[in-house]
């Protein structure tokens, strides 16, 4: 029986439960894939598949299909140690055998390796580890903290405040005009003004297709995936209020525009997306407290001296040293010394806790005031912070069943109200008897 295997993939774009029945439908129509759970909120997928059936970049392909994006980060490292191409391409290929990562470009004359990766599957630690295993060794360009999941949440609410100004500069004096007009407060010479209409057609524009081009863009995909959100439904409302104002402008019709009915529907809309998104990028904000609170560095003793490296690169029976006031930064079983360690982090407790030879120590906790070495026990995936922040990304990846139900319902939802507005036009179009206008 062939292995099952689970990835997290951090989705861009959803702005609505229908975006993740949408998501779930088409990773489900993929051959070997098992289950899905999307998350609206954390914005996140979790996947299970056989990985003899279906690989990471089918699944990459299937979310994009649907008119959605995945995070991925970029990371750059110089390295050392290859001797012609041949290493190059030998490092090329160890990288993309690497789970997460994308893609791999390696530059033999610069001496450098570009890699594209998912945030939620590898890090720039494992990936230098892997550099390292294949025998080079690595200098990281940029040595601060990377959080690519978290620049491309920030990249999207950059784009929505964008898309906000933009529809409030031109939607205010549209919505002030038409009202001012229908409210007899504009002088007679502008309110029956041929030239008015055109230009509350040239103000309405720019909010229909480049604010509220991503409405059109997600019907479409939605509408070719087999399904229909609530981007189907704003495309279809301000378009008909759009293009049957173009037609009483061109006097095809007798009537009135409603040029500021669509751009206000638009910019509202807007609004509550950009707000959303600001929530959303909320929500990741105790995972990075909780990832913030692990040293970057720790103190070893190999090779018969002392030694700082990054914590991520401390091994299993690595001898560390803490001194007092410094953060433990893996966890392991004290072999010399004597201390008092804050637990708080972990317990809640505000008292220290006394700890000598053979007691454990708690990655992230704070030595206190003595000096001690203790033996790494448990590193990198394996200590007590890192499962206590797969539990919190596994808590808000997963829903509650008011939440399935929602899904549940959100799915027929546009299909019903599309269906009750035709039923609606039919029934007024043929059985109701016109006005007489005599």
């Amino acid at each position: 029986m062939s292995e099952t295997r689970q990835v997290v993939l951090p989705v861009t774009g959803m702005t609505c439960a229908n975006c993740v029945a949408t998501i779930e439908r088409n990773l489900k129509k993929q051959s070997g894939v098992q289950s899905v759970a999307v998350n609206l909120s954390s914005e996140r997928a979790v996947v299970e598949f056989d990985p003899a059936l279906v690989g990471l970049d089918d699944l990459i392909k299937r979310v994009q299909r649907a008119g959605y994006g995945v995070a991925a980060g970029q990371a750059s490292f110089a390295v050392r140690g290859m001797s012609d191409d041949n290493d190059a391409r030998r490092l090329e290929k160890a990288l993309s055998r690497l789970d997460g990562v994308l893609k791999v470009q390696v530059n033999y004359a610069a001496e450098s390796v570009q890699v594209e990766y998912i945030p939620t599957l590898v890090n720039q630690a494992e990936i230098r580890k892997s550099i390292q295993s294949a025998g080079f060794s690595t200098i990281e360009k940029d040595a601060s903290f990377h959080d690519a999941e978290g620049e491309a949440r920030a990249a999207e609410i950059r784009h929505q405040r964008r898309l906000l100004i933009t529809g409030i500069v031109f939607t205010l004096p549209l919505f002030l005009l038409s009202m001012g007009r229908d409210f007899g407060l504009l002088p007679m010479e502008w309110k029956h003004a041929p030239w008015l209409n055109w230009l509350l057609f040239v103000l309405a524009t720019p909010v229909q297709f480049y604010v509220g081009g991503q409405y059109y863009r997600n019907a479409y995909h939605a509408l070719r995936n087999g399904s229909a959100n609530m981007d189907v439904l704003i495309a279809m409302g301000t378009s008909a209020a759009y293009f049957y104002s173009i037609a009483i402008l061109l006097g095809w019709v007798n009537d009135h525009v409603y040029f500021e009915t669509a751009a206000v529907i638009i910019t509202l809309v807007r609004l509550g997306k950009f707000l959303e998104a600001r929530a959303k990028g909320r929500t990741s904000e105790a995972i990075k407290k909780l990832m913030g609170l692990q040293a970057r560095t720790a103190r070893v003793w190999r090779n018969g001296q002392e030694m700082e490296i990054p914590v991520e690169e401390v091994t299993i029976g690595d001898v560390v040293l803490v001194r007092p006031g410094e953060k433990i930064p893996v966890d392991g079983v004290i072999i010399e010394g004597h201390t008092s360690v804050d637990e708080a982090m972990l317990t809640g407790e505000s008292m220290p806790v006394e700890k000598r030879a053979g007691d454990t120590v708690i990655g992230a906790t704070l030595n206190l005031y003595g000096f001690i070495r203790f033996e790494a026990t448990r590193v990198g995936k394996e200590t007590a912070l890192a499962q206590i922040i797969r539990l919190v990304e596994e808590a808000q990846g997963s829903k509650a069943p008011i939440q399935k139900l929602v899904d549940q319902v959100s799915a027929i939802f546009v299909p019903v109200v599309i269906a009750i507005a035709v039923v609606t036009f039919l029934v007024w179009y043929f059985l109701i008897p016109l006005p007489d206008t005599a």
